[in-house]
């Protein structure tokens, strides 16, 4: 239900925002603004579906059971992504893309997988890692931190 909030709010300040963007001198003058009101738009919309199920879940569900099963967990998901991302961005610039995102992703997907799912999870970590340096420096030429 935050969530479903939270997109409607978001989805709602960015159209407002994306209305206000200046308009194209060439061409169509709307042009530049399409895209953005699209999005937040979209946005909106997909707030508004996510409270709606929620809601009809809530009717659905026993209401003598008490808190919501699903909420279990969230909390320390929320708060460690938050931790994990204000860390990468703190370290991103000093020592670069490859050991900052190794370090990243591997935090996130324990974070979310746990530690039973090793594997994978450091499978994941070291393919994306390389495969994004790889499509960037060698195929794009765009050099990375």
């Amino acid at each position: 239900m935050i969530v479903g909030i939270a997109g409607i709010l978001v989805g709602v300040v960015y159209s407002i925002q994306a209305l206000q963007l200046p308009k194209a001198t060439i061409g169509n003058p709307w042009a530049p603004i399409y895209f953005p009101a699209a999005l937040g738009i979209l946005m909106t919309a997909i707030g508004i579906v996510i409270v709606a199920v929620e809601l009809s879940k809530g009717r659905a569900a026993d209401k003598g059971k008490g808190k919501d099963r699903g909420d279990r967990g969230y909390v320390k998901l929320i708060l460690g992504t938050i931790i994990i991302c204000i860390f990468y961005a703190l370290i991103f610039d000093r020592i670069g893309f490859i050991v900052s995102t190794l370090l990243f992703l591997g935090g996130i997907l324990f974070l979310i997988n746990g530690l039973r799912a090793w594997k994978m999870n450091t499978a994941i970590t070291a393919a994306f890692t390389f495969g994004i340096w790889y499509i960037f420096e060698k195929i794009l030429m765009i050099s990375l931190p």
